[in-house]
C-alpha cells in the first residue's frame, strides 16, 4: 500500500513521529510527504534525508498560502523548487481554493499563481499534484493547455462525476482520502469510476476516518477495503492496482 499525499511533517506529529514512521513502515510500501511552502519544503526534504528509501517528497505551495504571500516570497519558493527537483517526485501540491473565496483579487491571484506552477512543471517535465477545492471544472480546463507536463493528480478528488470522468479522459489520476470511509458522496464516485485512474491517500493529518482523531498513513488499508467491497475484488487486487497506479504516476 502507498499513502500517495500525506503531511507528516507537520507539528502534530512532532511528539510522535519517530513511533508513527517506524509503525508505518511496517504496513505500507512508502508514503509520499508533500510540501505546502516554503518552509513545509524545507521539512518535508529533511524527513527524506532521514528516511530515503520509505519517505518520497513532493514540493508544493499551497493555494491558500501563496495567494497571501508576496511577489519576492513566491520567486524565493518558485526558485527553491526548482533547485531541489532531483529530490522530489512531483510539484505539489498547488492549485486552486474556492471554497468561501469570495475577494476576486485573491481568485484572480490563485488564477495566475496556479499557472505559474503549471508552466514551472511543463518546463521541467515534472507530474504534479494539484489541490483544487470547488474549482475541478476550473482546474481541469485550464490544465488541457498543458499536455506537456507527464502526470496530473487531482488529490483528494471531491467534484462531480462529469469532471472526474472527464480528468480520466485527459489520463489524469483521481487521489482519493481516507475521507471516503464516511462520505456517501465519495463512495458514489468510487462505484462510477475505473480503478486504472484511481490513488489512495490520507492527507494526515487532516480527513481521519474517527471524528476528532488524528489521521496517519496506515489508515490506507481502511480505504483499500472500500474500494475492495464497492468494486466487488480481493482486498489484495485492489491494493495491487492503486500500487501500480501510484509508481506510474510519480515515478516511484
Amino acid at each position: 500500500m502507498i499513502d500517495v499525499h500525506c503531511h507528516i511533517d507537520f507539528p502534530e506529529y512532532d511528539d510522535i513521529r519517530t513511533d508513527l514512521i517506524n509503525k508505518t513502515k511496517k504496513n505500507l510500501s512508502l508514503i509520499v510527504n508533500s510540501g505546502t511552502n516554503f518552509e513545509g519544503n524545507n521539512r518535508v526534504l529533511d524527513l527524506q534525508k532521514k528516511y530515503p528509501k520509505f519517505i518520497k517528497t513532493t514540493l508544493g505551495y499551497h493555494p491558500l498560502t501563496s495567494v497571501k504571500d508576496d511577489r519576492k516570497t513566491i520567486e524565493e519558493t518558485k526558485k527553491q523548487i526548482v533547485n531541489n527537483l532531483d529530490y522530489t517526485q512531483a510539484i505539489g501540491e498547488f492549485g486552486l481554493d474556492f471554497f468561501k473565496q469570495e475577494d476576486l483579487k485573491e481568485i484572480k491571484k490563485q488564477y495566475l499563481i496556479f499557472e505559474e506552477m503549471l508552466n514551472l512543471a511543463s518546463e521541467y517535465d515534472m507530474p504534479v499534484i494539484l489541490h483544487v477545492r470547488q474549482a475541478e471544472k476550473q482546474a481541469v480546463e485550464i490544465l488541457e493547455k498543458y499536455p506537456s507536463i507527464p502526470e496530473v493528480i487531482l488529490h483528494c478528488y471531491s467534484g462531480n462525476v462529469t469532471t472526474a470522468r472527464q480528468a480520466i479522459d485527459n489520463g489524469y489520476y483521481l487521489s482519493f482520502a481516507t475521507l471516503a470511509i464516511t462520505s456517501k458522496k465519495h463512495q458514489k464516485l468510487l462505484k462510477k469510476l475505473p480503478l486504472t485512474n484511481i490513488l489512495t491517500e490520507t492527507d494526515s493529518p487532516y480527513l481521519s476516518p474517527v471524528k476528532d482523531e488524528l489521521n496517519e498513513p496506515s489508515n490506507i488499508s481502511q480505504t483499500i477495503e472500500l474500494i475492495s467491497k464497492i468494486n466487488e475484488l480481493d482486498i489484495e487486487e485492489v491494493d495491487k492496482i492503486t500500487e501500480k497506479n501510484a509508481k506510474k504516476a510519480l515515478k516511484l
